[in-house]
């Protein structure tokens, strides 16, 4: 077996980034092998693309945003990340227990008392109008059944945690600037996310870490869990 030096672990990292020379690949296959982009800053996702591709167009992102082939939506370690439509879908159901426990660390406090599975029920039939909202909107259409945590505990755990939503375009768009307004996944796809195994075989667990390790390997499991946050991945 060959053992790699330092300095090779270092270039194949970059490698996998695309970061050792831009690559020529159409804009929805970069965000796929990269696992997805941080976005908790709308404009983060092009800025990443544009260092990793060769004559990039803004405009590509842009589209694929507002086509709805990408989004904008909660999912590893509980910030915004700019994935494709199937990746969300696929791993949305698999970081559920997860975005609850970094909610509840959060405002743990303010939602003593609150049964999670009865809000999120109400905050699905307000949701179901279609009307897109913003986390204060949504939160305070409840407020009154749920009047002691507030409106940004509430509007967290339910956005953030308990109702997998996605922030429509504008927001996100290339120079664009604009309020979140989120919906639900499943509405504004017009498909359902991929529900967990009933036993322990966990695919979207172990495609979760095939696909790592091809957009950052070498890394160790720890790396892993850095990155999205999960516990309790299969050994």
């Amino acid at each position: 077996m060959t053992v790699l030096s330092t300095r090779a672990l270092n270039r194949a990292t970059l490698a996998r980034q695309l970061l050792l020379d831009r690559a020529d690949m159409p804009v929805l296959d970069a965000v796929a092998h990269l696992c997805g982009l941080q976005a908790q800053e709308p404009q983060e996702p092009f800025i990443g693309l544009w260092a990793r591709l060769r004559a990039f167009d803004p405009a590509a992102l842009s589209n694929l945003l507002i086509g709805r082939s990408v989004v904008r939506t909660h999912l590893m370690r509980r910030t915004v990340h700019l994935v494709t439509a199937d990746d969300a879908l696929a791993w949305r159901a698999r970081h559920d227990a997860m975005l609850r426990q970094r909610v509840l660390g959060t405002y743990r406090r303010e939602l003593d008392g609150v049964d999670l599975d009865e809000l999120a029920a109400a905050g699905r039939a307000v949701l179901a109008d279609g009307e897109p909202r913003s986390m204060a909107e949504l939160a305070r259409a409840l407020a009154e059944r749920w009047p002691a945590p507030g409106t940004r505990a509430l509007g967290e755990m339910l956005v953030a945690a308990l109702i997998p939503t996605v922030q429509l375009p504008p927001r996100g768009l290339w120079r664009t600037k604009a309020g979140v307004r989120n919906v639900p996944l499943s509405s504004w796809l017009g498909r359902g996310i991929d529900p967990l195994p009933p036993d322990d075989s966990d695919p979207a667990g172990q495609a979760l870490l095939r696909r790592y390790l091809a957009a950052f390997g070498p890394a160790a499991s720890a790396d892993l869990r850095a990155w999205c946050g999960l516990a309790g991945l299969p050994a």
